[in-house]
């Protein structure tokens, strides 16, 4: 056993890979943005990635456990970490954050693909792309029924996005139809009643948020109508509350220590702004409300970081060089990965890690909103042995 961390790729075929999301008889997903790989991950790795994940949560803590005023139920309960397989002179690689959000994006898609996998890749009921299912004895739950308890504990659940079927991820939103039965309607379509959020066109009263709205991506005049409706609806409770996709974002990185390999900072504080801007293309530069490849700067010029709007709207990061972590099988280019660990925050329960989805890429660009990937691309798990755990 290695006590490097290590990360081996196996393929399963697009067509085998194909087959097997119809035989879920779930919602269509995009093919194209799936990996027909999977990924398994050693214990070093296993315990390289916790370590990372701890460190970031302590660090947080304050700005988790900080109160939002005038919104009923606002506290943050999912990250979303995504870190980098980058070069280290010594090892196989090291491993670097690249950002963390607030949103439970990609878990439906996720379960999916899991189910798929699982009929073809015959690994032992102990290897999962998560953390064992907490109190899953012999009659315990297994990970869909923990997670509809969390995103969809009451029969009238509703998850909210702006124009939902016009979205990319609409997939991903059906999907959550599908595996929690919840509804899914534009924000605009609900309105509050008896602290309730209601739909007319269906005569339904809902209790419950999964929230996948990012408030920042309205207009001003949506976001202050959107804001005036849910504040209203003041007995629902939450999933993915709106309040905290700015309560932790991108910039969050900027106020933890990180090692130098991953350094980041509010750019009105960089040691580039200090030394006028010198090597300024030796860093990356991203918008906090930036997301799905928005508001990035991969080689600022020393220019353009000066006019950045401040303060605590921009970071800049260390450019990191990514490590391939396998090769494309057909074409033989080199295959760069990020892992996303998507981490659950429960009152008074150790976090729990919901998801360990790895993303990989032929240019170590991992957002695939709008690409059309090639077999050995796409989102696909990251599988480890928790025969122990």
């Amino acid at each position: 056993m290695s006590a490097l961390p290590q990360v081996h790729l196996h393929r399963l075929g697009a067509d085998a890979l194909g087959q097997a999301l119809a035989d879920v008889r779930a919602p269509h997903l995009p093919q194209s943005q799936m990996s027909d790989h999977y990924a398994v991950g050693n214990s070093a790795l296993h315990a390289a990635l916790k370590t990372k994940v701890a460190h970031l949560i302590d660090a947080l803590g304050p700005q988790l456990r900080r109160p939002r005023p005038h919104w009923h139920g606002a506290r943050a309960d999912v990250l979303a970490l995504d870190l980098a397989f980058v070069e280290h002179p010594a090892q196989p690689f090291e491993l670097a954050w690249v950002e963390i959000q607030a949103f439970t994006s990609m878990l439906p898609t996720f379960h999916t693909l899991h189910q798929a996998q699982r009929r073809l890749h015959r690994l032992d009921r102990h290897w999962l792309p998560h953390d064992p299912v907490p109190h899953a004895g012999p009659h315990g739950s297994d990970w869909a029924s923990h997670m509809r308890r969390w995103v969809a504990p009451k029969p009238a659940t509703v998850l909210i996005e702006d124009r939902p079927r016009q979205r990319a991820t609409w997939p991903d939103l059906d999907a959550a139809r599908h595996w929690w039965q919840v509804a899914v309607h534009d924000w605009s379509e609900l309105i509050p009643a008896h602290g309730l959020l209601y739909h007319p066109g269906t005569a339904r009263h809902f209790g419950h948020v999964w929230n996948r709205l990012i408030l920042s991506d309205l207009s001003p005049f949506e976001r202050r109508r959107a804001e005036a409706t849910l504040i209203a609806a003041d007995r629902i409770s939450w999933h993915s509350h709106p309040a905290w996709y700015e309560g932790i974002h991108k910039g969050s990185l900027a106020d933890v220590a990180l090692a130098e390999h991953e350094a980041c900072h509010w750019v009105e504080s960089s040691p580039l702004c200090a030394n006028g801007w010198q090597a300024a293309d030796a860093w990356v530069a991203k918008a906090v409300g930036g997301h799905s490849g928005s508001g990035l700067l991969l080689a600022p010029t020393a220019e353009q970081l000066a006019a950045l709007p401040t303060p605590r709207q921009w970071i800049v990061q260390n450019r990191f060089r990514q490590t391939p972590i396998g090769v494309h099988p057909d074409t033989g280019q080199p295959l760069f990965g990020e892992v996303r660990c998507m981490l659950g925050l429960e009152q008074d329960r150790p976090p729990w890690v919901m998801a360990w989805i790895l993303r990989l890429s032929t240019n170590g660009i991992a957002t695939l909103t709008g690409r059309q990937t090639v077999p050995g691309e796409g989102m696909t798990m990251l599988y480890f042995d928790r025969s122990e755990a």
